[in-house]
């Protein structure tokens, strides 16, 4: 993944088609071509596809496909066995290389269960089709299509063998081809204040060098002053004067966290626009001094604080070609007399005037106070010193509020703030006497209030080898107490904190949270193929699906189900089951059956069966004489399976096999059967509606009133509705029930729920992005790199659908600014609820 800065791409009107594919149709059109076709499409690329019925196949190609071809900003050569035996294919490929050395197009080849030695070569399979072309065609088309083949498979591309992951390659090549295309304009500020007129200082002493000159340029000044905002308004305006921008930012974070080696790949793939893998700092060094020489380039180094940093990426002037330009932000001045830099451009504080209007901005949504607000408003300038970070959240905070609370935050702001209660709360956990106690812990408060003692109980068991006195500490601790009918309590304080700690671990451990699937399939028959497709179709449809892989932490194969599977079962809308040859011949695939029969009787969960290359009557019977039925004995015999339990493993495959599901048996294109599944699986979870309350007394008569009153079903424009009021009064259950009443009155939806909490974590910004723009989106996967490129992304896309986006616990303007534009970015008709304090 590319951590440098880029936001979503601006179409280039001067190119009809993004993408162009190049394959052999009888090779990979139903399976791989497919795949990728989709994933491309979904991630908002324009791809041409040749299709053999609209085109029709012959000795020459068609005006139309070479029209496509010239016409394409760069092209995807899938290079498989049979590739070479076409001349409609080699023609392709000789006119691709042909205008990717005339225009300039980039070629992407992969090598699919090829080596790339032997298409470099023309031997293997390669040398075979061209022993059959030089008895049909003259010598001279023969060697241009030798050449153009060795060309192709000089370039970097990739590789895909039998034993490849297809899904993980294929996003590979989406976000490698999305990178390509992207629009490299950074997002400044939504309230630009005083930025052009230190840009333009910055820009004057740039211009003030030989335009041969090497320069190197330091913005220096302390956090929150704006160094970034002005280095990203610098590079939006002079980077077209370069060939090889590129604008790293978060050095510091991304050194402190072991990134160098990455942080250095990065800006070698950005300048010499390939593929090249680094294996140490060292080597990092001498690749980039070697190569960075050829180049004239405009370089941003953002946030460094070490030397050590500078050292690995940019040297000195001696690495760089005649023309470039490096600009380096940082608090520390002694880094950039170290370096030797040319210039120094001191950030200062806003003025009183300037800082005014940035504070006015955040705080009433126009550049001048509001009059009964001036004097409140002039002693939070004051007290913010000039820093635009400090005003920016301070003008959030205070945005909407009355006069009284503006005292009292005013009060806040100038004392210090009292210890947040769930840090107290943590350092009871983090006293607990080891990880087993607290996992436990943790497990309990996520997935085991109100579930009686005993359940508990057999629940942890699985996950643990614990008795009853494993969960007796809790109890004596005063994190857990049970009830009059014996069933399992913790104050919501306490739960909160074990949710929160729960989303820190989830940035790097197995996600723990509600799914809307849980796909049980046999990892031998289908894990990196149908099943890895379909998981990933699911996902790009917005929809949160489980699927158990091996090395996941807490899911190794055992006797017994583990926790981890019985609760992602459990916490399911509804599960999907892959039936393959060698599904039954696993007594764990199994026993997720069994327990996904007992959630269907028991909660009504839907379950939906998939026959992929079974007949689903073998399935049901489990037929001796089938491959199914064979596989079902194999695992009787092997084991030492009670005979209960084998009946009632075959009652479970009897009933389950008589539901509505799909079959899948030799499929001419699998892609267009994921599709129908994926399909089926939303339209069954598209009945459920967000969980209101257990007894929602005196909900819909206010949910009436809201919607009658704010004329939500009748509005032209945007609507920006708040619902305000104190804590636990209700806030998220009105907005629950007014998304369940009119969400489907609109072209796409979203409720993003504990915003305040997510905010706060690594990487939570953009996390509430990528789950808007899926939400409303459903049919495309969408990757955002930073909230910079998030919020272009959601500005530039939010405007194609009448959306609802209910934004559940927001508490900064901020919040509001970076998931929809304050309402700004969304097409007419539009609805954003946030509730408040």
């Amino acid at each position: 993944m590319s951590y440098y800065q880029s936001a979503e791409r601006i179409p280039d009107p001067s190119w009809k088609y993004d993408v162009f594919f190049s394959f052999r149709g009888q090779d990979t059109r139903h399976g791989f071509t497919s795949h990728l076709y989709d994933a491309l499409r979904r991630a908002g690329i324009y791809v041409f596809i040749d299709d053999e019925v609209v085109l029709g196949r012959g000795d020459q190609m068609t005006y139309t496909l070479i029209q496509a071809i010239e016409a394409s900003r760069l092209f995807v050569v899938i290079l498989t066995e049979s590739y070479a035996g076409s001349r409609w294919c080699l023609d392709e490929l000789m006119k691709i290389m042909e205008c990717r050395s005339t225009i300039g197009q980039t070629v992407i080849p992969v090598f699919y269960n090829v080596d790339p030695e032997d298409v470099r070569h023309q031997s293997g399979p390669f040398e075979e089709a061209f022993q059959s072309h030089r008895f049909s065609y003259e010598n001279e088309i023969v060697h241009a299509w030798r050449a153009a083949l060795t060309e192709a498979a000089k370039l970097p591309g990739f590789l895909i063998t039998r034993n490849s992951n297809e899904v993980e390659i294929i996003g590979e090549i989406v976000e490698h081809i999305t990178t390509l295309l992207a629009s490299e304009d950074l997002f400044i500020a939504r309230h630009p204040v005083a930025v052009q007129s230190r840009t333009e200082d910055v820009i004057q002493q740039l211009h003030s060098h030989k335009p041969e000159d090497v320069v190197l340029m330091g913005i220096w000044g302390m956090g929150g002053v704006g160094k970034t905002t002005i280095a990203k308004s610098v590079y939006n305006q002079i980077r077209h004067d370069f060939d090889r921008p590129m604008f790293l930012p978060n050095i510091q974070e991304m050194w402190e966290n072991n990134q160098q080696v990455f942080l250095q790949e990065q800006l070698l793939n950005g300048i010499c626009k390939a593929q090249i893998n680094i294996q140490n700092i060292a080597s990092g060094v001498a690749l980039l001094r070697e190569k960075l020489r050829l180049e004239s380039v405009f370089l941003v180094l953002d946030d460094v604080n070490n030397i050590d940093q500078l050292n690995a990426l940019c040297g000195s002037r001696e690495w760089f070609g005649a023309g470039s330009i490096i600009i380096i932000t940082t608090r520390d001045r002694n880094l950039l007399h170290m370096i030797g830099v040319d210039y120094v451009y001191q950030m200062t504080e806003m003025n009183y005037d300037e800082a005014l209007e940035l504070f006015c901005w955040n705080a009433f949504g126009k550049a001048t106070p509001l009059t009964e607000f001036a004097r409140l408003a002039d002693d939070v300038v004051k007290y913010c010193g000039g820093l635009p970070l400090t005003l920016k959240l301070s003008g959030s905070q205070l945005f909407g509020k009355m006069k009284d609370e503006w005292e009292n935050v005013l009060g806040r702001l100038k004392g210090s703030s009292p210890k947040d209660i769930l840090d107290v709360l943590r350092l009871s956990f983090d006293a607990l006497d080891d990880d087993k106690q607290k996992e436990i812990f943790l497990d309990i408060a996520s997935f085991c209030i109100g579930m009686e003692r005993e359940e508990v109980l057999k629940t942890l068991n699985y996950g643990f080898g614990i008795r009853e006195h494993g969960i007796s500490f809790l109890e004596e601790r005063n994190f857990i107490k049970f009830d009059e009918k014996d069933r399992v309590q913790m104050h919501p304080l306490l739960r909160e904190m074990g949710r929160n700690i729960v989303r820190e671990q989830s940035q790097t451990d197995a996600p723990r949270r509600i799914y809307d699937v849980f796909v049980s399939f046999r990892g031998k028959d289908t894990r990196t193929t149908f099943t890895s497709h379909l998981h990933t179709s699911l996902q790009n449809a917005g929809i949160a699906a489980f699927k158990d892989d091996d090395d996941v932490d807490g899911l190794q194969r055992g006797e017994r189900i583990s926790i981890a599977l019985l609760k992602a079962i459990g916490l399911s809308a509804c599960s999907v089951v892959v039936f393959s040859t060698h599904y039954a011949d696993s007594k764990w695939c199994l026993q997720e059956l069994e327990n996904i029969m007992v959630c269907h009787r028991t909660k009504g969960q839907v379950v939906y069966p998939i026959f992929y290359e079974v007949d689903p009557s073998d399935v049901r019977y489990q037929k001796k004489e089938s491959d199914f039925g064979k596989a079902f004995e194999s695992l009787i015999s092997r084991r030492s399976v009670e005979e209960d339990k084998v009946q009632s493993w075959r009652t479970d495959l009897r009933e389950v096999s008589s539901f509505s599901g799909t079959t899948v048996i030799n499929s001419r294109n699998e892609s267009e059967d994921i599709k129908r599944i994926v399909e089926h699986v939303t339209r069954l979870l598209d009945k459920t509606e967000l969980f209101v309350a257990a007894h929602p007394v005196g909900v819909e008569p206010r949910v009436q009133k809201l919607i009658e009153e704010s004329n939500i079903q009748k509005i032209k424009d945007v609507l920006i509705l708040g619902i305000k009021g104190m804590g636990g009064v209700g806030k998220t259950t009105i907005a629950k029930a007014i998304y369940n009443k009119i969400g489907r009155d609109f072209d796409g939806r979203s409720f993003l729920l504990n915003i305040r909490e997510t905010w706060q974590q690594d990487n939570g910004k953009v996390l509430l992005q990528q789950q808007l723009l899926e939400d409303i989106f459903i049919a495309t996967r969408i990757h955002i790199r930073n909230i910079d490129s998030g919020m272009q992304m959601l500005k530039e896309r939010l405007g194609a659908k009448r959306v609802l986006i209910v934004l559940d616990d927001v508490t900064d303007l901020d919040q509001l600014n970076a998931l929809c534009g304050s309402g700004e970015w969304c097409r007419p008709g539009s609805v954003v609820i946030h509730n408040n304090f």
